[in-house]
């Protein structure tokens, strides 16, 4: 089983977000920083992190537990990351 670093995480998220704006013909974002909050940002909506939640789980191929993460911090970068590479280290 390959180790997944926030930073794998990260690469996902950037690649996810822009095919999504891409989708709704908005530009994409270059660099997320990890305190950027996705839905202040609009770069999701309440559906988008619902959708993004699915897709994390499809990507890395595993149910992710989100219950264990405070939902202020579910959608900003930086905790996002570091909860769900330490979710796909669990057995």
């Amino acid at each position: 089983m390959r180790t997944v670093t926030p930073n794998d995480v990260l690469l996902f998220l950037q690649e996810y977000l822009g095919r999504k704006l891409k989708e709704h013909g908005q530009g994409t974002r270059e660099h997320l920083s990890e305190d950027c909050d996705l839905l202040l940002t609009g770069l999701i909506d309440s559906i988008g992190l619902l959708e993004l939640v699915t897709a994390l789980s499809e990507h890395f191929g595993r149910e992710i537990a989100f219950d264990d993460l405070d939902p202020e911090q579910m959608t900003i970068v930086g905790p996002l990351c570091s909860f769900v590479a330490h979710q796909m280290s669990w057995e």
